[in-house]
């Protein structure tokens, strides 16, 4: 993982907690219990959530980032783990699993079902699944999609990102952080995309019941071809 190995510096950064998306976890999230954080990266969300009085676990395939997060935020846990292990974690054990950030994607495409069946073990009866991805609804049929930079004069710094969809479907994610136009770090690695009627099937058939599908952390209304962002809520249903 050095693509993200490079970044776990910077992470922070480019990426800060965001306000709207803290108070979409704490809304949408039991007001107490244990929560897993999936992809948890510098640990941002699951510090804020263990603050709160939750308990929170972290897991993250890169050791740079777990370093970070354990150093920036003591009142959680955090471990190494990559998604296809959160099977191996004891069933009924979480009140709440998020993944933010367009985590899931990373995930190989024939790898999802079994992941999903993990997650809703994982799960008390009752207990919260909050996904988000890129909406790849509009990508899909684009050779390249550039994003908007993301600018930080103080530092100099900027990041560039695009997607390239590969020949088989997938996509190679670009990105490059430059400061004062020397490149920092650049790197590549494939996303498995989903649509998302694709991403609601799946989940459907894995036995979760949709509670809440938006364009963003501010609960705007999904739209199809329109929307950036996809953020979904599930439940696992009572017994």
């Amino acid at each position: 993982m050095a693509f993200y190995a490079d970044f776990a510096g910077h992470y922070d950064k480019i990426f800060p907690l965001r306000e709207n998306t803290w108070r979409f976890l704490d809304r949408w999230l039991p007001e107490d219990g244990a929560v897993l954080d999936l992809g948890c990266g510098p640990g941002h969300y699951c510090g804020r959530l263990a603050s709160s009085g939750r308990r929170c676990l972290g897991i993250d395939l890169d050791p740079g980032m777990i370093e970070v997060a354990e150093s920036l935020h003591p009142e959680a846990g955090f471990t190494i783990m990559g998604l296809q292990e959160v099977g191996l974690l004891e069933a009924g054990s979480r009140d709440g699993v998020i993944c933010i950030g367009n985590v899931l994607p990373h995930l190989p495409a024939r790898e999802l079902e079994d992941f999903l069946a993990a997650v809703r073990r994982v799960l008390r009866p009752g207990g919260r699944w909050i996904l988000q991805t890129v909406n790849f609804d509009p990508l899909l049929h684009l050779d390249e999609h550039v994003f908007r930079d993301l600018e930080f004069p103080e530092d100099r710094l900027v990041f560039h990102r695009r997607y390239h969809t590969r020949p088989d479907g997938n996509i190679t994610f670009r990105t490059r952080l430059a400061q004062n136009g020397k490149t920092l770090f650049s790197g590549d690695t494939v996303l498995y995309p989903r649509l998302s009627h694709q991403y609601r099937a799946l989940h459907q058939s894995a036995g979760f019941a949709l509670l809440g599908h938006f364009a963003d952390f501010t609960e705007a209304p999904f739209v199809g071809r329109k929307s950036a962002g996809s953020v979904f809520v599930f439940e696992v249903p009572a017994d």
